[in-house]
């Protein structure tokens, strides 16, 4: 299949050709949930987690009659304004995700699986890098609304030109990462994919081993 290849002014300038075994398997969407699953159980820190009155040990028990005992009224020994009762709107940590493991090779079918869904609806270009002096954010700002994308993920390879790294690093709803960093919940999470040549080439042999 082919890739389009886009300028700064956001036309089409091109085509790459592209491996069928990369760009355009049928995507298995359980396989990308998987691995975003477990992407986001390695994201959170489990640091902090305190137990609520239903997780302590105690009696569940009343521990005084409702009236009549001239203090307050209590239910049981669980409660948090008791010594040794749970704890109230305590740290609880986020580490609920289903996948806490996964093997390398399902993780390069998420990789294959997730750029599959965004070539099948045209949301993969490769950028084709201007030379010229003086480039800046902006260049970029108005390349994002001529191409009418409202977030963008763009991955460059690892001796890309600073001048263009840079003008990438500050733009609203996009993000930058060198080729070696793809991942699947960044590649869903952006409505647009934008390689360098360089890149492109270099995740395309990777996931072709």
């Amino acid at each position: 299949m082919k890739i389009s290849e886009i300028s700064i002014d956001g036309k089409n300038v091109g085509s790459l050709e592209a491996s069928d075994k990369v760009f355009k398997v049928k995507p298995r969407k359980d396989i990308i949930q998987q691995v975003i699953d477990w992407q986001q159980n390695r994201m959170f820190k489990k640091t902090g987690h305190t137990k609520s009155r239903g997780e302590v040990k105690g009696s569940r028990k009343k521990i005084v009659q409702q009236k009549g005992s001239g203090g307050a009224r209590h239910g049981n020994i669980t409660a948090p304004i008791f010594v040794g009762g749970g704890i109230a709107h305590g740290p609880r940590h986020r580490g609920n995700y289903a996948v806490k493991k996964l093997n390398k090779k399902v993780r390069k079918l998420g990789l294959v699986h997730a750029l599959s869904v965004k070539a099948k609806s045209d949301q993969i270009a490769v950028f084709y890098e201007p030379k010229i002096s003086g480039l800046k954010t902006k260049n970029f700002k108005d390349f994002l609304k001529n191409i009418k994308s409202k977030s963008a993920l763009f991955i460059h390879h690892k001796d890309a030109p600073k001048e263009f790294v840079r003008s990438i690093k500050n733009i609203p709803n996009s993000k930058k990462l060198e080729d070696v960093g793809t991942n699947v919940y960044d590649l869903i999470k952006y409505e647009k994919v934008l390689f360098t040549k360089e890149s492109f080439k270099a995740i395309e042999e990777r996931l072709n081993k």
